[in-house]
């Protein structure tokens, strides 16, 4: 599979226009921190690169392990952004699966993938809400 570092919205719209003939593009932006303001313009301004070229999905990808409130301000901070589904990494960091539901009811954004561990593609898997609630519950997965 190709594989390109892009640094600007026109690159993304060429890269688009170059794998024309993919069925899926993906595009992961860098982790940084919400509070910064540049930061998130430039997220924003590939993100909405796409906007009249291509279909889109957005995916917010968040810890686990992430205090709630910090949940919120981030969750918050991106709906500003863009429409997204929520990817949670690290549940295999933490048994307090509550925030999971927590910000799903928050936000109203679907959940979409769950992860649990480094092993890429074997760890990620789909957001199976009957597996969270019985966790949260106590009780056993399956």
């Amino acid at each position: 599979m190709p594989f390109r570092i892009i640094y600007s919205p026109s690159e993304v719209e060429q890269s688009i226009e170059d794998y024309h003939d993919y069925d899926y593009i993906l595009v992961d932006t860098a982790g940084h921190s919400h509070h910064n303001e540049e930061q998130r313009a430039n997220t924003s301004l590939m993100v909405h690169a796409v906007d009249e070229i291509a279909e889109c999905e957005v995916y917010l990808v968040l810890s686990a392990t992430t205090k709630y409130r910090d949940l919120i301000s981030i969750a918050d901070t991106y709906k500003e952004m863009a429409d997204y589904k929520i990817i949670f990494t690290k549940l295999d960091e933490t048994t307090a699966l509550g925030n999971l539901l927590n910000l799903r009811l928050y936000t109203g954004s679907e959940l979409s993938y769950v992860t649990y561990g480094q092993n890429v593609p074997d760890d990620i898997d789909r957001f199976n809400p009957q597996t969270t609630v019985k966790s949260i519950l106590g009780g056993k997965e399956g």
